[in-house]
């Protein structure tokens, strides 16, 4: 029983949930059934029986154990919250399962378990599973079916929807919001208290999130990122990375894979995808975005010393400077000292600039016609 694919509700997650179990203990357990589920429920899921993958199930456990990547334990010295990573692990833990069947058990042990089914529970496992079940959950936290269900459909519509953009509803307020990361971590900041202060002297001004204080320091202090010095700019930078780790330890309770509501009716389509792939001056294709950039930036001879002191090294565009950072200095964008991280910002303002008045030059926009779409347009 499978809803129409780019507008699934938690409705329909959860009456799928309900034939992937009542298929699997059809199959394991039949006499069951009609103890479990009452028996017009029974004829309505027996009616779609012939419609379930017998293995979804299964196949289910592997995308989400597949996708689901173990998070490596922090350093002491490093500065995290060890209730989210603890949170973290016994979720991993559920993914690091290697008996499927035990896994899949586990699974609906936890579903009816969720909702105080306690007469399910008898008829399924006996009393020395349910006390072991009862122990493993204490230890892993084990995603609800309809998680799963909602996980899978997702990762199978990606890639026939990627030019529309998804949208998920707020599971709190009931907001739906478009696309994905940025607008999600700061709307969590609507409903937890994720604070973002301040840091010029003499204010005390704090926000929800870091959005916010981005335009107080513009409206209240009339500065722009672009025009902070040195010291200002890392405290920005450190306020939004503060933020936004913090946000995101939310994500999965505002905006989990089963808040997922349909896919935008309009195409995305990207501003630089209008550009012409050919260079006007010498004739070289450039598919990418990113690869037309750094040609311009070779046709105008640009280019910028590498930003750590004693390092000689010289980088064609501030595009390759995060590739060069993890691969000579082991570091990231986001580890620079507050001198490196300004003179990093310089570069990128000056050659954003640069290339907003050069691109043209080289790969001028095609003629096309405007459809009704999502228009974006990405800073380099």
């Amino acid at each position: 029983m499978t809803p129409h694919p780019s507008t699934p509700s938690v409705s329909s997650t959860s009456d799928t949930a309900d034939a992937l179990i009542y298929s699997h203990i059809k199959r394991t357990n039949p006499k069951a059934l009609l103890d479990i589920f009452p028996r017009e429920k029974c004829r309505d899921l027996e009616r779609n029986d012939h419609n379930v993958n017998p293995d979804l199930l299964k196949t289910m456990w592997k995308t989400y154990r597949s996708l689901n990547k173990v998070i490596p334990k922090p350093q002491q010295e490093e500065n995290v919250d060890a209730g989210s990573w603890k949170a973290d692990v016994m979720h991993e833990r559920f993914c690091g399962l290697k008996d499927r069947k035990k896994s899949i058990n586990l699974a609906i042990f936890h579903h009816f378990r969720s909702k105080m089914d306690f007469k399910a529970l008898g008829e399924l496992f006996d009393v020395a599973t349910r006390k072991e079940f009862e122990k493993l959950m204490e230890k892993i936290d084990v995603p609800r079916i309809e998680r799963m269900v909602a996980f899978r459909r997702l990762e199978l519509m990606k890639p026939k929807k990627r030019d529309f953009v998804m949208i998920f509803k707020c599971r709190l307020c009931k907001k739906e919001l478009k696309g994905l990361g940025q607008p999600f971590l700061e709307h969590v900041g609507t409903h937890e208290d994720i604070a973002s202060y301040c840091f010029f002297q003499g204010c005390d001004k704090h926000f929800k999130s870091y959005h916010c204080l981005a335009t107080h320091i513009i409206k209240k202090h009339d500065l722009r990122a672009s025009e902070l010095n040195s010291t200002q700019y890392h405290q920005l930078q450190t306020a939004k990375l503060e933020y936004y780790n913090k946000s995101s330890t939310f994500m999965d309770r505002y905006f989990p894979p089963e808040s997922f509501v349909r896919f935008n009716d309009r195409k995305i389509f990207n501003l630089r995808t209008f550009e012409e792939q050919k260079c006007q001056k010498c004739g070289e294709t450039c598919v990418s975005i990113l690869s037309r950039r750094r040609h311009v930036a070779d046709h105008l001879g640009w280019s910028n010393k590498c930003i750590i002191e004693g390092c000689e090294m010289v980088l064609p565009n501030p595009l390759d400077v995060s590739a060069h950072l993890t691969h000579f200095h082991k570091r990231k964008v986001k580890d620079l000292m507050k001198e490196e991280l300004y003179a990093h910002k310089k570069a990128k303002v000056e050659f954003n600039k640069m290339m907003k008045e050069e691109i043209p030059k080289y790969f001028p926009m095609k003629a096309a016609k405007k459809e009704d779409s999502d228009l974006v347009d990405p800073c380099c």
